[in-house]
């Protein structure tokens, strides 16, 4: 009995360690698969990391393509303001055909034609009645007579009036009662008659007054 009893304690002492053996297996087969859940949600959480990721790179992306596209849309518009605020032609300014009609003496300095031509033409009408007097007071001094020779100055209205004849020749008379007012010449200088016998221009210190500034003897001789 006691031989027995033992042999049936020694078949019971194996089966509780084949139990715990098995036991222990299924425990660590357990633990292992929990461990591999516990995995999936860390890839999970990667990959959805990785998606979080390239979504925000593309959101920083874009936001830098919108500031780009604003900022190039700033430039342009600050490009069209700068054009609207620079300046335009203004056409209206450049002188016309008609306005150069009007005003032919305008190259000159000269801003009011009809004052000019009114004593212009006073001027031919004195020289015309040789009235040395009224000649005088058409002449702008010092008035400077040349000559094939020589460069006279005449200071004043007494020197003149002393020199007429010598200055207002025949040829020189005869070019300025002649002279047409449509066909005078006009450049920066003033206004010549003939062929350059007399130049006439404004006074320097009245606009509005005009004379003789310059005879040419030697322009008759040749």
């Amino acid at each position: 009995m006691p031989k027995k009893h033992e042999s049936d304690n020694h078949k019971m002492s194996r089966r509780l360690s084949l139990t715990a053996i098995l036991l222990t297996l299924t425990f660590v087969a357990l633990t292992g698969c929990g461990q591999d859940n516990n995995a999936e949600p860390s890839n999970a959480g990667s990959s959805t990391s990785m998606i979080e990721n390239s979504a925000g790179g593309n959101q920083s992306s874009s936001a830098q393509n919108d500031k780009a596209a604003k900022e190039s849309e700033s430039a342009e518009n600050s490009g069209t303001d700068a054009k609207k605020s620079a300046p335009s032609k203004d056409t209206s300014s450049a002188p016309a055909a008609s306005n150069t009609s009007q005003n032919p003496f305008e190259v000159a300095g000269i801003q009011d034609p009809k004052a000019f031509l009114n004593t212009f033409k006073a001027l031919q009408k004195a020289v015309a009645d040789n009235d040395k007097e009224k000649v005088a007071n058409f002449i702008l001094y010092p008035l400077r007579v040349n000559d094939s020779e020589k460069s006279l100055t005449i200071p004043n209205k007494k020197d003149f009036l002393a020199k007429y004849d010598q200055i207002f020749t025949d040829a020189i008379r005869e070019a300025l009662v002649n002279q047409k007012t449509d066909e005078l010449f006009v450049n920066y200088q003033g206004v010549m008659v003939g062929s350059g016998e007399l130049w006439l221009r404004r006074a320097t210190d009245n606009p509005k007054h005009f004379g003789v500034f310059s005879i040419n003897l030697e322009t008759v001789a040749n």
